[in-house]
């Protein structure tokens, strides 16, 4: 099984950049655990395009990570990372 990359957007620095630092590290440190099989820990977005699916990854209880992944290039990009509350506005 490949491994998958993981990039973060502009966004998602700046939302890791606002969470505490204990929480910031907690979520670079989860996402770079589902690296290996991401679909295991992963949640579908139903409001996302069939075309572009939007996922989200709880960590913790109250912090979301939105990801997409693309298979072919093996890559998880980080979109956002939020309060969960404020997480799915946007999607």
């Amino acid at each position: 099984m490949s491994v998958y990359t993981i990039t973060y957007t502009h966004r998602a620095r700046q939302d890791l950049r606002k969470l505490p630092r204990e929480i910031a590290q907690k979520t670079i440190r989860t996402i770079g655990g589902i690296a290996d099989a991401p679909y295991l820990h992963i949640k579908k977005l139903k409001v996302s395009s069939p075309k572009h699916p939007v996922y989200s990854l709880r960590i913790g209880s109250d912090v979301r990570a939105l990801l997409s992944i693309h298979d072919v290039l093996l890559v998880i990009h980080v979109l956002e990372v939020e309060h969960r509350k404020q997480s799915y506005r946007d999607f």
